[in-house]
C-alpha cells in the first residue's frame, strides 16, 4: 500500500482539463474509487479477508464470507441518485473554489435539475468533513455570536434577525496573532444562559485541568457573547 504523499497528475488531477479527461464517464469514476479504496486489491469490509471477485451488478463478492459489497457502500456516494460524473464535478468545484461554492452556483454551472439537489450534495460533502471523535478545542477560546444571512428588504440591519440564523462561534486563540480551529452552532437566542450552556458543554470546548472552560467573552452587548431530510435527494 502507498505510504507517500499524493502527487498531482498521478494521484489526482492538477487542472480542470485533466479532471475532465480523467472522469469522462461513470465507469471512469468507479475505476478511480476502486483504486482509492482498495489500491492493493479488494478487501472485504465484513471479514477483512483479502480477495474476491466482481459480480454482474458491479459489486464485489468476498472469497471468504461470500458477502457482497458495492464499491460506493459506506462512502459519500452511497445510495446516490445523481450520476457519479456530476458528483465528481461537484467535488472538484467544492475543493478548488477559493471563496467557497454555493448550491445556486452548482445548480447553474452543472445544470442540476433543482436547487434542493445541489444543496443536498453540498450538505453531504460538508458533513463528511466533520471527523468523528475529533479533539475538543483547547487553550484560550474566544466565543461570540452573530447572525448569518444576506441582506433583507425592510430590516434595519444590525441585530434585526429576519430570516437570518443566529450562530455562536468559538475560536481557539493562538498567540501572538493567530487562530486555530473553530466550532459553530445555530442557537435559539443570545441569552447568557444559552451561551453558557454552549460553553460548558464538553462536546464543544476543551476544559482545563480544573474542569472549567478557558474561554474569553468577546461580546459587546453584555449578554455573554457578542439540515437532514433534503440530503436524501442527492
Amino acid at each position: 500500500m502507498r505510504t507517500d504523499r499524493p502527487q498531482g497528475g498521478a494521484d489526482y488531477p492538477r487542472s480542470l482539463g485533466e479532471f475532465q479527461a480523467w472522469f469522462a464517464s461513470d465507469a471512469d469514476c468507479l475505476d478511480y474509487l476502486e483504486w482509492l479504496r482498495w489500491p492493493d486489491g479488494f478487501v472485504c469490509p465484513h471479514c477483512e479477508n483479502p480477495g474476491g471477485w466482481r459480480v454482474a451488478d458491479g459489486s464485489f463478492k468476498c472469497a471468504g464470507c461470500k458477502a457482497q459489497t458495492a464499491l460506493t457502500a459506506g462512502t459519500l456516494f452511497d445510495r446516490r441518485r445523481t450520476p457519479l460524473t456530476v458528483w465528481f464535478a461537484v467535488c472538484w468545484q467544492f475543493a478548488t473554489a477559493k471563496d467557497g461554492v454555493s448550491a445556486l452556483a452548482v445548480k447553474r454551472t452543472l445544470q442540476i435539475g433543482s436547487y434542493q439537489t445541489a444543496w443536498a450534495m453540498l450538505h453531504r460533502l460538508r458533513s463528511v468533513l466533520v471527523r468523528p471523535g475529533r479533539e475538543l478545542l483547547s487553550g484560550t477560546v474566544e466565543v461570540d455570536e452573530t447572525y448569518i444571512g444576506g441582506e433583507e428588504a425592510g430590516l434595519a440591519g444590525g441585530r434585526a434577525k429576519g430570516k437570518k440564523a443566529l450562530v455562536v462561534v468559538a475560536v481557539e486563540v493562538r498567540p501572538p496573532k493567530g487562530f486555530g480551529r473553530c466550532r459553530m452552532q445555530i442557537i435559539p437566542d443570545a441569552s447568557g444562559r444559552t451561551l453558557h450552556e454552549y460553553i460548558t458543554d464538553p462536546n464543544h470546548l476543551c476544559k482545563s485541568g480544573q474542569g472549567t472552560p478557558n474561554c474569553a467573552d468577546r461580546g459587546s452587548d453584555g449578554r455573554g457573547g457578542g439540515w437532514g431530510e433534503r440530503a436524501a435527494e442527492a
